[in-house]
């Protein structure tokens, strides 16, 4: 997957507030890191759908400020894998998760390439559709206890009994707790892509 393969792309400054590390002198630990994610995370976005570099192979997204400071997002990186083997949630939930993350904030690559992941993963159009419109209907139990949970959280920093009692009942205890750590993470990823304005590619329909 490529930019020149999204409708409306064009040649913006993808790094938005941050160089670009291709126009560095990078040091050891910044090449090291820079190859080390066009093996994984670019392999992952291109089995998924999205694009992790521009047309140069330049890297995007959160991709390039994590060449920037190699240690935190190695880190980081290995949060995320331990959640992918490790987590009790289903693939389709999780994405129900990242995107209500996402959209919350407004984070422009996150929803890009959660969007591509979620379908690669099977989660229904209608309930993309739904997540970025701002409706529930459609929603199957799960996907709609999932999402009011990360929904309240996120934007109000609380869960209400009810909400919590119908997560627990869903997910189990474990399930739960695999959800805050999963909201965690995309509000990290999010506060990234927006302190830098860090833009995407247009979200093919």
């Amino acid at each position: 997957m490529t930019i020149t393969e999204h409708p409306g792309a064009d040649d913006r400054d993808w790094g938005g507030r941050l160089p670009r590390n291709e126009s560095l002198d990078l040091d050891d630990d910044q090449r090291a890191a820079r190859e080390k994610l066009l093996e994984n995370a670019g392999a992952w976005a291109e089995r998924s759908g999205f694009a992790p570099t521009d047309d140069q192979g330049g890297l995007i997204g959160p991709f390039n400020p994590f060449v920037l400071r190699p240690e935190p997002a190695r880190a980081f990186n290995r949060w995320v894998v331990a959640d992918q083997r490790g987590s009790s949630l289903s693939a389709p939930i999780r994405e129900v998760v990242i995107l209500t993350v996402g959209i919350a904030w407004q984070a422009d690559y996150e929803i890009y390439a959660h969007v591509a992941v979620a379908r690669s993963v099977g989660l229904s159009e209608t309930v993309v559709a739904g997540l970025r419109g701002g409706s529930t209907e459609g929603f199957a139990p799960d996907e709609l206890a999932a999402h009011r949970f990360t929904d309240e959280l996120v934007r109000t920093h609380r869960v209400t009994p009810e909400t919590y009692a119908t997560a627990e009942e869903t997910f189990g205890r474990d399930g739960v707790l695999d959800m805050v750590h999963l909201v965690g993470m995309y509000l990290a990823t999010s506060a990234l892509l927006n302190a830098f304005e860090i833009p995407a590619p247009p979200i093919p329909d």
